[in-house]
């Protein structure tokens, strides 16, 4: 069995949509490969001990401020910590610290000679800047596997992306193939990246197998409310979702149809989004048991679609893999999720300037679906046809693939 070595800044327990792929992912390669994954050391008052199918190696990644506030700052930790520092100004990015911290916490780690391959799943670069200085001028071959974009991503703005550019360049200069993610693929090859030339387009993967489902849940008896839910990150720069609060909050006139919205505010309050007097419930952040208990017992599923176009909200392939009804709210006509929720049998497609425009009709439009599809339910084995490009399988498989390609196997 070949070894492969996987670098990941970011790992379970903490929660993305990011860490949610690698792991699921991992846990497939894992039956084909013997895997050592090295990532950082789990978050304060989490447990990170899993029934894990790999070895799970942690590096601790801030021994250079531990260092400083024990007083023990050595003129060589200085020196790296102001020269790591004035490259992140230029570039607009300062991971660039983190990122030599978890590179040093690899090193001291593992050694790349032991290992067949190495792969690397973006965060949204750091795992790959650690991989390629490792595999520069040795004959180990580098899968570097991009979930989100990065010289443009929003959070950086403008400034300074011409440098952003470069550095992935250089960073992408000794891998063997680049894997980026649909819609993040489109933006690289029209800004003419370097490694074009490598680049391997990927859907999204996030379609978990369910239990088979009926077509009708016989438990929708209509003696209670219809339960309307979203459950994700809401943040006015990429998923702001005051229109969908407010078209909810109109839908929700109707004493037949509740709405709930759970998940984190990113800086805002409770009542910047859900005023007094306003129909649509805030349930706070659900994790675990909490939010498998809503899903559960939600009807229609809300999504917000993001006005970042280079970025898919991974959410709703979990809500595709319910096979519920899907109500999707998207402001851009080139929104990346029309891909997929165009092909769902059960889903509402409204543009955000249709909403604002015509309120009323929207929100009986909703109603409409929301009466009509309540308790159905598309069968898990037409989610699996229809979105098999979608499966963690199918992902895994694009990975073990790449494996063979480079003639270990």
């Amino acid at each position: 069995m070949k070894k492969l070595l996987v670098l990941a800044y970011e790992y379970f327990p903490t929660e993305n949509a990011n860490t949610r792929m690698i792991r699921h992912t991992c846990e497939l390669l894992a039956e084909r490969f013997d895997i050592d994954l090295v990532t950082t050391a789990a978050p304060m008052g989490t447990d990170p001990n899993g029934a894990e199918p790999m070895t799970v190696i942690r590096v601790p990644v801030y021994s250079f401020h531990q260092e400083k506030c024990s007083g023990k700052l050595s003129p060589a930790v200085l020196g790296r910590m102001f020269y790591e520092k004035f490259r992140g100004r230029l570039e607009h990015d300062e991971t660039r610290m983190l990122e030599r911290l978890y590179e040093r916490g690899v090193r001291k780690a593992v050694r790349l000679a032991e290992y067949d391959a190495v792969i690397s799943f973006s965060a949204p670069i750091l795992a790959h800047g650690c991989a390629s200085r490792m595999v520069r001028g040795t004959k180990t071959p580098w899968l570097a596997v991009c979930f989100d974009p990065y010289f443009d991503h929003l959070i950086f703005g403008p400034d300074g992306l011409e440098a952003r550019k470069q550095r992935e360049e250089r960073y992408m200069e000794p891998a063997d193939t680049v894997m980026v993610m649909f819609p993040t693929d489109r933006d690289y090859l029209q800004a003419g990246v370097a490694f074009g030339d490598k680049i391997l387009s990927f859907d999204v993967p996030g379609i978990a197998p369910q239990k088979t489902q009926a077509a009708t849940d016989p438990a929708a008896d209509g003696s209670r409310p219809i339960r309307c839910g979203f459950f994700g990150s809401m943040y006015r720069e990429i998923r702001d979702p005051r229109a969908a609060i407010a078209l909810f909050d109109e839908v929700c006139g109707d004493p037949d149809i509740e709405a709930t919205f759970a998940g984190s505010l990113e800086g805002e309050s409770a009542a910047a989004y859900f005023p007094e007097g306003c129909r649509v419930q805030y349930a706070g952040v659900l994790k675990g048991k909490e939010l498998a208990e809503a899903y559960e017992q939600t009807d229609v599923l809300i999504n917000i679609g993001n006005s970042v176009l280079n970025q898919m909200p991974s959410k709703i392939f979990e809500y595709i893999s319910t096979g519920k009804p899907i109500i999707n709210i998207y402001k851009s006509p080139d929104c990346p999720t029309l891909k997929y929720l165009t092909r769902y049998p059960l889903a509402l497609n409204l543009f955000e300037g249709d909403i604002a425009e015509h309120p009323a009709e929207k929100a009986a439009e909703v109603r409409a679906f929301c009466r009509e599809n309540r308790g159905k339910r598309v069968p898990t084995e037409e989610i699996m046809t229809t979105f098999a490009a979608n499966t963690f399988e199918a992902f895994a498989d694009t990975i073990a693939e790449w494996v063979a390609r480079t003639g270990f196997l």
